[in-house]
């Protein structure tokens, strides 16, 4: 059997996006550009988001593909008017049921189906369409009815940052917080506020030792959880604007982080008992299938 902090850098390393799964990435990314293409004057493609981040957990749902568009008039129309151009141009290449319009991007669904979690494919792209505005995009909130400022390279350079900080274990924690999140139906929206907030909270030095990192974010996060959590970049809204909007929702995240607080303190003292495989099942019911037994 194999010790929980093997366990840990087992599970660390499921989360990895396989050469694969970079290939699937960059092909549905090319394709997608080729696509709209022929209905839309795109001046630039790139990946951005949680996968360029190296964030994201697997398998790889919702990869954002920011497409930056020169017909600057659309930003004197409703955001969501974008979003349906958008829609329009792909339901020819993927069907009705698969292409939909989300607060601020185009959901491409390419159909895959997942065993445990698993796939050497990309489930679906968020095709998010934007405008330059000086050196940062406008991109479309359909919520608000707004254009909104945002900048992936700062989130990008800060993430990278707090990683080396952290003796090069902070984006593979923020992964793992992630999937706890999706595993409970993100409590925590959106799954960006995560990773903001981990700025805060997991700061150096490294004290070589998961579980008791992970206790502490969840312990932190549920504490500070209603204060403001500003963008990163300093140009956009508040990443914490949808549980800020909502108070139900904001009771059911912290409730959560606080119930995996007790699972994390309850696995570590199981494993303090030397009850080492019911602490590793304890991990896997926090984290899920992607956590190993053995």
């Amino acid at each position: 059997m194999i010790s929980v902090n093997e366990a840990f850098f087992k599970f660390r390393g499921r989360l990895e996006t396989t050469t694969a799964e970079d290939a699937s990435a960059s092909s549905r990314q090319k394709r997608l550009r080729q696509q709209l293409d022929a209905a839309l004057d795109i001046d630039d493609d790139f990946l951005t988001g949680a996968y360029r981040r190296h964030t994201k957990t697997k398998p790889l749902r919702d990869v954002d593909i920011m497409i930056v568009l020169t017909d600057t008039t659309y930003l004197n129309k409703h955001p969501h008017d974008v979003l349906e151009v958008v829609r329009e141009a792909l339901v020819p290449h993927y069907g009705k049921d698969r292409v939909s319009c989300d607060r601020r991007a185009v959901r491409v669904d390419f159909g895959v189906n997942l065993v445990d979690d698993v796939s050497d494919e990309v489930v679906s792209f968020d095709v998010v369409p934007a405008f330059t505005s000086g050196d940062h995009y406008l991109i479309p909130d359909d919520l608000t009815g707004e254009w909104i400022h945002t900048n992936p390279k700062v989130h990008a350079a800060k993430a990278t940052e707090a990683n080396k900080n952290f003796a090069d274990q902070w984006k593979p924690l923020v992964k793992m917080l992630k999937k706890w999140n999706e595993g409970q139906a993100h409590p925590v929206e959106p799954s960006f506020l995560i990773e903001v907030m981990a700025l805060q909270l997991m700061v150096g030095p490294w004290t070589g030792n998961h579980a008791r990192e992970l206790r502490q974010f969840f312990a932190s996060a549920a504490d500070r959880l209603d204060q403001r959590w500003p963008d990163p970049a300093g140009v956009g809204p508040d990443i914490s604007d949808v549980l800020d909007a909502d108070a139900t929702k904001m009771v059911n995240a912290r409730r959560a982080l606080r119930e995996a607080e007790s699972a994390c303190t309850a696995a570590i003292n199981l494993e303090r008992a030397g009850r080492t495989g019911d602490a590793l099942a304890a991990w896997r019911a926090l984290f899920g299938p992607l956590f190993p037994l053995s």
